[in-house]
């Protein structure tokens, strides 16, 4: 009876140690899919005190991304606010870009959370994310 009781037991042990196993193994392969997912991505912390991943545009977003930043002041972002000048909304436009993951960032929320140099900074990680050169 002991026998068959170690044999049960011993079995039961190695069955768990499988499971195990292929917990684990299931864990690494998700563990490497998002780490493959998310290896382009850059950081960036809006005055929020947020940090968001910044991820290349899509083919979508590529074409309104090369249209829009020939548009724009890159090296100094304040010049887009002149009165007579209308790039505002294409800078927003460039900047929402990033944010395409986070519904709640609007233009509103750049407006508020977004001071002149992170607007400089997201508009170069996109342009580097993606490839392209000022």
């Amino acid at each position: 009876m002991l026998n068959h009781q170690e044999d049960l037991e011993k079995k039961h042990a190695e069955m768990m140690n499988q499971e195990a196993i292929e917990r684990i193994k299931k864990q690494q392969e998700a563990d490497l899919v998002e780490a493959i997912f998310f290896e382009d991505d850059s950081e960036i912390m809006l005055r929020d005190g947020k940090t968001y991943r910044i991820p290349p545009v899509t083919l979508k977003d590529a074409r309104i991304l090369m249209k829009k930043l020939g548009t724009v002041h890159i090296d100094a972002i304040i010049l887009n606010f002149l009165p007579y000048e209308n790039k505002e909304e294409d800078l927003f436009d460039i900047l929402l870009l990033g944010f395409r993951n986070y519904p709640t960032v609007t233009r509103e929320y750049l407006d508020e959370h977004c001071d002149l140099e992170t607007a400089k900074k997201l508009i170069n990680i996109l342009i580097g994310l993606n490839g392209l050169k000022k």
